[in-house]
């Protein structure tokens, strides 16, 4: 398993986070590390007007994103988490920042990566019935700058 340190010598944005969760969200990413899958990915997607892509899902911004499936590449992936939350195609550029996020339900944890990629816009439509079946994303929306209520926003300014 990779350590922030390898990406530090990049020049990619690293840091650490804590979220709190559920009892089912720390079995959730226990889960996908015992099949090997310690990665997901996000994107901060741009079009040629200079705007950012963004999700609205369970009550907060962020940028589309999700976890990267046996035989994916982290590129690969977030090409796919992009299209399926947005309809949106992307070109993937560098890899901008990785979080090392720790989850908790207050006595135990669980600990995976999240890769941030620079992404350029193929077109700029959107999807009219953004995300999969079950997923709870209410709308996606190009927006001029950083919404308030959004996840990461630090680092979201940092990066844009």
């Amino acid at each position: 398993m990779p350590t922030l340190a390898d990406f530090a010598d990049r020049d990619v944005h690293t840091r650490r986070v804590t979220r709190e969760t559920d009892t089912a969200g720390v079995d959730g990413v226990r889960a996908r590390a015992d099949r090997g899958l310690r990665w997901a990915v996000g994107a901060l997607v741009t079009d040629p007007a200079d705007r950012l892509l963004f999700v609205y899902e369970d009550d907060i911004w962020k940028l589309p994103g999700g976890g990267v499936e046996t035989g994916e590449t982290r590129q690969e992936a977030v090409c796919r988490e992009v299209r399926e939350e947005t309809g949106v195609r992307i070109a993937v550029d560098e890899l901008a920042a990785v979080t090392e996020v720790t989850v908790t339900d207050g006595d135990r944890k669980a600990t995976f990566f999240f890769g941030t990629y620079r992404g350029t816009a193929d077109a700029t439509a959107l999807a009219s019935d953004p995300g999969l079946d079950g997923e709870s994303i209410e709308t996606v929306t190009w927006r001029d700058s950083v919404p308030e209520n959004c996840l990461d926003e630090s680092l979201v300014r940092r990066l844009r």
